[in-house]
């Protein structure tokens, strides 16, 4: 199974469109900084803009902007949102489009996946192998 950077890029596109508020800013100027393909970008903010997280508005002074304070977002939302695959199917994009503009995306982001892979594995180190062998429930 292919491991997913859709959180990460969302958070990213999410980070970058908060920066720069209250202006609106297009999906095109977020791919070109992002470096990522435009079509995912807009596919990304679609999944955002129908969860309520951001709000599209079109016209000669539309963009995307974030609905509700950055403060008032979390990423369990974000996650849902996006629709992507099992948080153990996460990974970080190789590269660091936040270098590009001021924002923690990455660090912030890497920190998480590698508490998760903690939690993880105390978690396991807790399940015996006779919670899976007997057919009762536990």
């Amino acid at each position: 199974m292919a491991n997913s950077t859709k959180l990460a890029s969302a958070a990213y596109i999410m980070a970058y469109v908060a920066r720069h508020e209250p202006e609106h800013v297009t999906t095109e100027s977020i791919a070109r900084v992002l470096r990522d393909h435009p079509a995912r970008v807009r596919q990304i903010v679609a999944a955002l803009v129908k969860a309520g997280l951001m709000k599209s508005l079109r016209g000669a002074t539309g963009g995307i902007v974030l609905a509700r304070p950055p403060a008032k977002i979390d990423f369990r939302e974000i996650y849902e949102a996006i629709g992507d695959k099992s948080p153990l199917s996460l990974a970080m994009r190789e590269d660091d489009p936040g270098r590009n503009y001021p924002c923690n995306v990455h660090p912030v982001i890497s920190r998480l996946y590698r508490d998760m892979e903690s939690d993880l594995l105390q978690r396991l180190s807790r399940l015996t192998l006779d919670k899976v062998i007997d057919r009762r429930p536990t």
